[in-house]
């Protein structure tokens, strides 16, 4: 067992709240804010002071559907949060005038475009903005005006609708900072083309006037990329475009500001697309190609800003050409990350120190088992030969068991021991199980497998001995 409540390092799990059950709240509560409070008792138990979130944010509908939106939280609106995290106990409560009346003024840089962009889409059965009308497309002021009139009501119940949720999701908040225990987000570095942010700042992002996009997200199959050529689909950032600049960077500041009033610290998710981005042609894959960002003067102004709005950032920093990155988080005092997943590449047969070498992780690091994009620990020790398992254990100076169960408890527990200052455990890894989040490269438009997971086990019943 390891003896967390003796440790002077932040411990903490990582699990996305639509995964988790209970039997202390109705049936109609798992997977929302209010099942939430129930597994903050859960890391007080096991004397855990973190829980990191996935993004909370309402994601995209489906291709062609009216209702359905898809799970992964990496297509999601960038701002808000979504509705299906609203508990039962919350339906039917309403601000009174003074309540709604602040929480508009708190929330003036993106709540009008928001309830008005979900109004819409309620409309027109889609939020796919591309699809409406021209005048709602580009925005024309008089076509603005006539529409926000004609929906003035259903604005208002979406604006009542993000009350709402964040009155439950603050009751999660008040109740881990009684409880000492640090609620950490996550910051996608994009957000999805059918987002109220990209409708409303078209021109932060690289798109023709239709809406219609060229270039997308992703990653090209250059080496060395570890998952191969991967096609996110999100709308690109027009850095090509000076002029633009000041719009894409206020743009993130509504992001970073709206994220400060939600989180301790946030996961700073794919950063060194401030200096290099992957742009992935929808019409061939020969054209798939690599971009530069804005470089450091941009990143280095983000996360001064997030500073000043008393938002913690750690920067996910794996991956190759983060050397300039990496100076500049020195510079800013901003930890890392290390995954010790990627400590072997089993593709190429060869150890990676500064990921194998737990033993050595820096003290001012994040440092992970796995993460929700990859195996568990067990799935991927699944994968090793016993060869490559025993070299993976002297690189983590670690005794190697044949028992992969067993040697996953021994790698698990060489990480939370190690000199890093917070770790973070997936749920599966305290579980010891082989179910995954995500499969990058894999996900589809139309009923996406991905980010479907699901406890397999109420919280009540989770183990507080490890």
């Amino acid at each position: 067992m390891i003896p967390l409540k003796n440790s002077q390092k932040t411990i903490g799990t990582l699990v996305p709240i639509s995964a988790l059950v209970s039997i202390t709240n109705n049936g109609n509560d798992n997977g929302t804010f209010a099942v939430g409070l129930s597994f903050l008792d859960w890391l007080k138990k096991t004397n855990q002071s973190a829980w990191q979130l996935l993004p909370l944010y309402q994601t995209q509908l489906e291709l062609n559907s009216a209702t359905k939106r898809v799970p992964s939280p990496y297509k999601g609106y960038g701002i808000g949060l979504d509705p299906k995290y609203l508990p039962e106990s919350f339906v039917g409560v309403y601000p009174s005038k003074s309540e709604k009346n602040d929480f508009i003024e708190t929330n003036n840089q993106w709540i009008h475009d928001y309830a008005f962009f979900c109004a819409l889409s309620d409309h027109f059965k889609t939020d796919d903005w591309r699809k409406w009308n021209d005048g709602l497309r580009n925005r024309d002021k008089a076509t603005l005006d006539y529409w926000s009139n004609q929906l003035a009501k259903k604005i208002d119940n979406q604006i009542i609708l993000q009350w709402q949720l964040h009155q439950a999701y603050m009751q999660l908040r008040n109740k881990a900072k009684k409880l000492h225990i640090s609620l950490q987000g996550d910051l996608p570095f994009y957000v999805c083309i059918q987002s109220p942010l990209v409708w409303a700042h078209q021109s932060a992002f690289d798109l023709e006037k239709d809406g219609s996009m060229q270039y997308i997200s992703g990653v090209p199959n250059i080496p060395p990329s570890f998952f191969g050529r991967q096609i996110w689909g999100h709308p690109l950032y027009n850095w090509q475009s000076k002029e633009n600049w000041d719009e894409i960077i206020s743009l993130w500041k509504i992001r970073l500001r709206y994220l400060a009033g939600l989180f301790n610290l946030i996961r700073f998710d794919y950063a060194k697309a401030f200096y290099h981005y992957g742009a992935m042609d929808v019409t061939s894959q020969q054209n798939d190609g690599y971009r530069d960002g804005p470089g450091t003067v941009v990143f280095e102004e983000l996360v001064k800003f997030s500073k000043e709005c008393g938002l913690f950032v750690f920067v996910e920093d794996s991956g190759n050409k983060i050397d300039e990155m990496r100076e500049s988080m020195k510079r800013l005092n901003s930890p890392g990350i290390k995954i010790l997943r990627f400590g072997l590449d089993e593709k190429k047969d060869i150890v990676i120190g500064e990921y194998a070498d737990v033993l050595h992780y820096p003290k001012f690091t994040v440092a992970y088992t796995t993460t929700h994009d990859t195996e568990t620990l067990l799935g991927y020790l699944y994968n090793l030969t016993p060869e490559q398992k025993q070299r993976l254990a002297i690189a983590a100076n670690v005794a190697y068991n044949i028992d992969d169960k067993i040697f996953t408890k021994i790698l698990r527990n060489a990480v939370i021991t190690s000199p890093a200052q917070t770790v973070i455990i997936p749920i599966q890894d305290w579980l010891v199980t082989i179910e995954r989040i995500n499969t990058p490269g894999t996900e589809l438009s139309i009923n996406d497998p991905n980010w479907n997971f699901h406890l397999q086990i109420p919280i009540e019943h989770l183990p507080t001995q490890f």
